[in-house]
Parts: C-alpha cells; structure tokens; sequence
C-alpha cells in the first residue's frame, strides 16, 4: 500500500493551479466567431463556409458589416450535416439541405 503524505500549502498550491487555468480556459471561449475565426475553428476558407454552409442553412448574426456565428450553433449544425452522410457520401461540396431538416 502508497502511503503519501502532502502538507496544506502544497495543495492549495495545486488546487489554486488548476483553478487558474481553468479560469484562463473558459475565459479565451468566445460566444461569437468572426468569419475569419471560423475559417479556422473549421480550417476551410470564407468561400466554402459561404457556398457548403451558409447556403444550406447556418444561422448568422449581422452586427454592421460584420457577420457572427455563434459557436455552439456551427457544431450543431456541422452534426446535423455529418449525420446525413455516409462513407461514400461525405464530400461537403455534394451536400445539400434536406427538406424538413436543419
């Protein structure tokens, strides 16, 4: 059997650690996403987000000249999409917004 001793400091040490980076972590989440900061959540570029998913349904926000997509709605709506796909329908140029859906 380990027996393993630690004092009161070290673990409020630890614990204050691991408290800051998890503050640090949901700190850097963004609600909205710029279109350039979804090119690259998605790593395609603004030309396929626009003709694959914009043109098939993804909700955006108009805020001026600047559209937003919020983040949790582009995940679930990239699983809304993948779940109608198959191994030898899964190119995203193909796809189109099934009715009824999305």
């Amino acid at each position: 059997m380990l027996n393993v001793q630690i004092d009161e400091e070290t673990v409020n040490t630890m614990l204050e650690k691991a408290i800051n980076e998890k503050v640090k972590e949901l700190a850097s989440l963004k609600y909205f996403m710029t279109y350039q900061e979804l090119a690259e959540y998605l790593n395609i570029s603004k030309p396929v987000i626009e003709d694959r998913l914009i043109k098939n349904g993804l909700r955006y926000y108009k805020v001026g000249s600047k559209y937003l997509f919020k983040k949790e709605e582009v995940d679930q709506f990239l699983d809304d999409m993948t779940a109608s796909m198959t191994a030898t329908n899964n190119d995203l140029k193909f796809f189109t917004k099934l009715q009824g859906r999305i």
